[in-house]
């Protein structure tokens, strides 16, 4: 039988018999929780209290002073339930959702959890004020900005001090809207006596704020201080780094601005965190196209294209994969413009064209570092892309990306560069072309029947259509878009002996592609749909992105 909490409490030696007993009787006078009577006494402190409720139910104990907050995850649960509930999300990994609770004996609660959610939930003891304060933190920092910076824009500053003073705190706030809400670049557009502050949130531009003219320019001013940029020549594009220390954590951003006929537009890019990188199996991968994924990294030489439009996930894709094989048996390189995260031992340089350091030539001086994997932020032109060829054929593996819409057009991209089909069908290993798709916000959408036109897309791929179809409505969590986060998709095909031949002979793209369905990949358009009728998203979001 499961011990009372009581009893657990002696045996520890937190109480002793006599004070036990009392407790008892207090607690049913006053209907109370003995825990809570406990407290009330200041018999025991809360941390004593947990560690006995963990030895009681087997739950493991959050340490709150490591843990690392996935603040997209509070969208997930409505704040009043998780005040209600004092419980707080806090971390996903893969299909568990890892949630902090004071009563890890509630299973009502995680029940409910899992079907608003659908997640799996793991619940992990934590101190009821650290939830209490974790909850107004995140759930109230994005309502708390607003007021601040609408504050701002409403106040009447005379004294040239109290300008330079709200600047920057209107600049910090910007910055912390954008990191609270996910959005993965700020834009600052000047407009005729005025400015507009956009915030680009799961690929979707929205504009936020509008800026009097008086603080648009000290606002840019602002930014180009921060990222070390030039202030003398507005006419001419700037590029720079901001590092941020936020009231959550360090916000890291690359900036740059653009002359236009009214001024300068300021785009401030929130550079990934150490959460999304790292993890092979947060990408979305799904399995039999992640088998096909991992024999291609893992191989010692090769070269190895991730295609996509901006803004599709590639970098984060390319430093995933090299997390995976950063061993101290590898020596890494990377050449990027620029260097968007930090990797621990592994070497980055940054392209600097103006001092005539390109990819290629940054390439060409990296082989002869004897380095066994290579990273090439993109392949730009012949010279770049006959250099990666080389190195991939002379024991190294290479890593890259292209602008194609998928993984077949890849290689008539890189034939149309001039390279060597010969070559190229001798070291092309694997190329992964990929889309993010938002995903239906859980707590707004409705799922209707599915129309006979809809059910046609489904068929014409051979996909069985489902009898409903979520869509898209809106509400204050999703912005009213009806959508909250992204999920990748992944088409990953492996260059076997047909390929290669085809690529030899010059094939067009359709051929490859029909070859490489025929060894199981499987087309973005088909993932797609495949995710749609899994209710994660919505057809037209999927013919929106993948069509």
């Amino acid at each position: 039988m499961k011990k009372r909490i009581g009893d657990i409490l002696v045996e520890m030696s937190f109480i002793d018999r006599g004070q036990l007993e009392k407790a008892v009787t207090e607690s049913k006078k006053m209907g109370m929780m003995l825990g809570d009577v406990l407290l009330r006494l200041d018999w025991v402190s809360e941390e004593e209290l947990q560690m006995a409720i963990a030895v009681q139910s087997g739950a493991q104990v959050l340490d709150t002073g490591q843990v690392s907050i996935d603040i997209n995850l509070v969208s997930k649960i409505p704040e009043n339930f998780a005040r209600d509930h004092v419980i707080f999300p806090f971390a996903l990994e893969d299909n568990l959702l890892k949630v902090a609770t004071i009563n890890p004996f509630d299973v009502v609660t995680k029940d409910t959890l899992a079907r608003m959610t659908h997640h799996q939930i793991a619940t992990f003891l934590a101190p009821k004020n650290w939830i209490l304060k974790a909850i107004e933190l995140y759930y109230k920092t994005a309502i708390s900005i607003d007021n601040d910076i609408d504050t701002i824009l409403r106040s009447e500053i005379e004294e040239p001090g109290d300008t330079e003073n709200e600047i920057i705190r209107l600049g910090n706030l910007l910055l912390e809207k954008g990191y609270v809400i996910g959005a993965s670049d700020i834009h600052i557009v000047p407009d005729i006596k005025l400015a507009r502050v956009y915030y680009r949130v799961d690929g979707v531009l929205h504009q936020e704020y509008i800026l009097p003219s008086k603080l648009y320019q000290s606002l840019v001013s602002r930014y180009k201080v921060m990222g070390d940029m030039d202030l003398a020549n507005p006419n001419i594009p700037h590029d720079g780094r901001i590092k941020y220390q936020g009231s959550v954590e360090e916000i890291d951003l690359r900036a740059s601005t653009f002359p236009t006929h009214l001024g300068e537009t300021v785009v401030l890019r929130l550079l990934i965190h150490t959460s999304v990188v790292g993890n092979l199996t947060r990408l979305g991968i799904k399995k039999t196209e992640m088998e096909r994924f991992l024999v291609g990294i893992r191989r010692p030489y090769g070269l190895i294209l991730v295609t996509g439009p901006t803004g599709s996930g590639k970098t984060t894709t390319l430093y995933s994969a090299l997390m995976e094989i950063n061993t101290p048996f590898n020596s890494i390189m990377t050449i990027e413009d620029p260097i968007e995260y930090v990797i621990p031992t592994i070497r980055q340089t940054a392209v600097n064209p103006k001092a005539g350091l390109t990819f290629g030539s940054a390439l060409r001086s990296a082989m002869r570092q004897d380095p066994d994997i290579i990273l090439v932020g993109e392949i730009r032109d012949q010279e770049t892309a006959e250099l990666a060829l080389r190195a991939s054929i002379t024991g190294h593996l290479v890593l890259s990306t292209l602008h194609t819409n998928d993984a077949a057009s890849a290689v008539n991209r890189l034939l149309d560069l001039g390279v060597n089909p010969n070559i190229l069908a001798s070291s092309l290993t694997l190329i992964v072309a990929q889309r993010l798709l938002r995903k239906i916000c859980p707590q707004c959408s409705i799922s209707t029947s599915i129309s006979p036109e809809e059910k046609e897309v489904f068929n014409n791929r051979g996909i069985e259509p489902p009898d409903q179809l979520p869509r898209p409505q809106g509400c204050d969590i999703c912005h009213q878009t009806g959508y909250k986060g992204r999920i990748g998709i992944f088409e990953i095909l492996s260059v076997n002996r047909e390929v290669e031949e085809l690529i030899f002979k010059g094939a067009l793209a359709s051929l490859i592609e029909e070859a490489a369905v025929k060894s199981g990949t499987m087309p973005l358009f088909v993932q797609a749909l495949t995710t749609a009728a899994s209710q994660i998203t919505s057809l037209e979001e999927v013919i929106r992105v993948a069509v």
